[in-house]
């Protein structure tokens, strides 16, 4: 399990990295969904992969995304509070179900070592060509040092890091597919 904390921007960056994932369907968890499906297409996030489920309590929430993650789905959810307990749980849910599941935290990141990774996202002002641009911020990771860089998302679909020191501007190669 991953933990993602930030402000809205963390929406976009958790679609971009979930329709970078292979293979299963995606399941959004939410007391409310809002999500716009052309602008996932944008984000490389097929529509066709998601699957959406509202749960009103944060509870039931958590139940779905274990469920979800148990069940081979990739998912992803915003939740206000969550216990280590609850992380543990997920993240079993996961490693059974070989899944990438991601926490949105709409705040302040956690402080819990619980989660695989923690990070902060931010959004960064566009690209040169207006390219969609965000700040992460690695906040905890096992045997990885913290560490802030840019990720881009270039108008050809794949992702590149930048340098946030040298004004983001210089544009490294791409990154990866993960998954």
């Amino acid at each position: 399990m991953h933990e993602i904390a930030g402000d809205q921007s963390i929406v976009s960056f958790a679609a971009l990295l979930l329709g970078r994932t292979r293979g299963a369907p995606i399941c959004w968890v939410g007391s409310s969904i809002d999500l716009y499906p052309p602008g996932l297409a944008g984000l490389a996030l097929d529509p066709g992969r998601l699957v959406m489920a509202e749960a009103e309590r944060e509870e039931d929430r958590l139940a779905l995304l274990e469920t979800a993650l148990a069940g081979g789905l990739h998912a992803a959810g915003p939740v206000a509070r969550i216990s280590r307990l609850a992380v543990r749980r997920l993240a079993l849910a996961a490693r059974r179900g070989q899944a990438v599941g991601l926490v949105l935290n709409m705040g302040k990141a956690s402080d819990s070592n619980a989660f695989a990774t923690r990070w902060r996202i931010g959004a960064e002002p566009s690209g040169p060509d207006g390219a969609r641009r965000w700040r992460a911020e690695l906040l905890h990771a096992h045997g990885v040092p913290p560490g802030s860089f840019g990720l881009e998302l270039g108008h050809d679909g794949a992702t590149y890091a930048f340098d946030l020191a040298g004004g983001g501007t210089a544009r490294q190669q791409p990154l990866r597919r993960a998954g």
